[in-house]
């Protein structure tokens, strides 16, 4: 796990997207709450990846990092993805608004 972080942190970008960003539940997990740490254009575009995983855990973990490190721009892709959540899906609609809020807040 920390391996991740220290690689988000160093900004090795192609090593995470080779690595992790197709790797097990558990590595893009951890890769979606590492891109949280670091405010760049390629943890946005590494947790958009994210943000449309087949896993729910991941879905909101990227969620909630871009609610840290996205810019305005970024909440048209967060506000289209809450229009497509199912409406039983309450725990990734919450982090959708909660990461928009956090976005418009810094703005």
């Amino acid at each position: 796990m920390a391996d991740i972080e220290k690689l988000v942190e160093k900004k090795h970008w192609d090593k995470l997207k080779k690595k992790y960003l197709t790797g097990s539940q558990e590595e893009r997990l951890e890769l979606a709450k590492a891109c949280g740490l670091v405010s760049a254009d390629e943890t946005v575009n590494m947790l958009v990846a994210l943000m449309q995983d087949e896993d729910a855990d991941v879905q909101v973990a990227a969620v909630e990092s871009l609610g840290k490190v996205a810019d305005d721009h970024t909440t048209a892709k967060l506000q289209l993805l809450l229009s497509q959540t199912p409406k039983e899906n309450t725990r990734l609609a919450e982090a959708i608004r909660e990461a928009v809020r956090q976005v418009r807040a810094r703005q």
